[in-house]
């Protein structure tokens, strides 16, 4: 999964060179990263959040945008949007950084214009690489856990407690199974088997944690859980099964 960085600078050689910066460490952190749009105006910015809703993203914003609302404006409309995105402000104003804390922004970053492009390169870069080590102990943290929403409802799973997650007859459900009975909630197997490394995709319709498997029968291709049930496989399931048992 790769995270969002949004760049608006109304300065068009600004822009430039600041996209310049960031292809330049995507060279090295495009698994992480992936520069999605870079734009002169905040409407451009609200009308990509508006269409593509993402997540997590990281927002380079300029202070000073020569528009009807400026970057902090911006930055407000943001977190309603992308409550757990990082913005980092670029200014020649660095006394508005007090303003950003009142505005309860959340900035991550502010760095300064005036400075020589060596100096501002490695602030943007170490801002980057702060964000990333961020996001990899929070992606391990939440691995300990598995998550879903029923309603209004937010339950979560020690990762031994589950058992397996199976397509529903109903479309777009998934039935979850837990030590502690089944559970239903909307979801799609593909995007929780990388969401969750620990699951283990032993068909099209069924994922399975393989701490809980008690036995495998190879030549029946069936694996026997924990809690009694029994789920079939692919013969071609068959190799990578026998080596997620092993890594145990």
């Amino acid at each position: 999964m790769s995270y969002p960085i949004i760049i608006c600078e109304d300065d068009p050689v600004q822009l430039k060179n600041l996209r310049t910066l960031i292809e330049n460490y995507l060279l090295f952190h495009n698994d992480f990263f992936q520069l999605d749009l870079s734009v002169q105006t905040p409407n451009e910015v609200l009308a990509y959040m508006n269409t593509t809703a993402p997540t997590d993203g990281t927002y380079i914003l300029d202070i000073d945008l020569q528009a009807d609302i400026n970057g902090i404006d911006l930055a407000e409309q943001i977190r309603k949007l992308d409550i757990n995105g990082n913005v980092i402000f670029t200014t020649t104003h660095d006394e508005m950084a007090p303003t950003t804390l009142k505005r309860k922004v959340a900035a991550i970053g502010f760095i300064e214009k005036d400075q020589s492009i060596e100096s501002y390169r490695d602030e943007l870069y170490g801002t980057l690489t702060y964000i990333e080590k961020l996001a990899n102990k929070s992606h391990a943290y939440q691995q300990q856990y598995f998550s879903f929403e029923v309603g209004n409802q937010l339950f979560n799973f020690d990762q031994d407690e589950v058992f397996s997650i199976e397509s529903s007859p109903i479309p777009h459900q998934l039935v979850f199974t837990s030590k502690t009975g089944q559970y239903e909630f909307y979801g799609k197997l593909k995007e929780l088997e990388k969401q969750y490394t620990f699951l283990f995709q032993l068909s099209r319709s069924c994922l399975i944690n393989v701490v809980n498997v008690r036995k495998v029968d190879f030549p029946s291709r069936s694996v026997l859980l924990k809690n009694g049930t029994t789920k079939r496989f692919s013969i071609g399931k068959a190799t990578k099964l026998r080596k997620a048992i092993n890594a145990l």
